[in-house]
């Protein structure tokens, strides 16, 4: 398995190319196609499909052009297809010359959920609070955290469908995942959930006990 990551678009997205062979898939594709599809050119991958983390324009901003090149499944969990739908709440309709309202889409189901983790080695789970559908993906020694969890910080939880009380949940949740996984963030640079654990003030029982109503 190789895994690369592409800084894209203005918010700095991290994209994430998981290949083995000669095929692929694709985790938030932020809005550069052109750096995606060069990069899948050039190492001759052909894209099995696309998992987005959430919903955010950043994170879909390339989703169009892969479709429409590629014709391959996108992957949202249903939390977020009324983010992905309406170009207001993906914030398209602001950074984008052409606001998105994606229509061609598969809702995360359980047998999705049970193909990817049979056949791709995939574990998907839901961490709602940045978004109402936003998930983290653990393949392998990895965990793509998207805008759940980064290095030092966390996702913001101002935005449309954003809940400080669910994200809180959904931080205390990683404490039960493996913490020699790598941490793969949606933005900013690599971690462990070690370090996060032992470092990040928001995975402290400081923050996770408080009182709080703003992030």
């Amino acid at each position: 398995m190789k895994i690369k990551k592409l800084i894209l678009g203005y918010y700095n997205v991290n994209c994430y190319i998981v290949s083995s062979e000669d095929s692929c898939f694709i985790i938030d594709p932020g809005a550069d196609f052109k750096s995606i599809d060069n990069y899948l050119e050039q190492e001759n991958l052909r894209p099995e499909f696309i998992l987005n983390t959430h919903g955010h324009y950043d994170h879909i901003g390339a989703v169009p052009d892969i479709l429409q090149k590629y014709n391959i499944p996108f992957y949202i969990d249903s939390g977020d297809e009324f983010i992905i739908t309406d170009p207001e709440k993906n914030f398209s309709s602001v950074f984008a010359k052409n606001p998105l309202s994606l229509k061609t889409y598969k809702l995360i189901e359980p047998d999705d959920i049970l193909f990817l983790s049979e056949e791709k080695g995939i574990k998907i789970y839901n961490t709602p609070g940045h978004t109402p559908g936003s998930i983290i993906v653990e393949m392998g020694a990895y965990l793509f955290t998207g805008d759940l969890l980064f290095r030092g910080g966390v996702g913001r939880t101002d935005l449309a469908g954003g809940d400080i009380n669910v994200l809180k949940k959904s931080l205390v949740s990683l404490k039960n995942l493996d913490s020699k996984l790598n941490v793969l963030a949606g933005h900013g640079a690599n971690s462990s959930l070690e370090y996060e654990i032992s470092n990040n003030y928001y995975l402290s029982s400081d923050f996770l006990e408080s009182e709080v109503n703003w992030l």
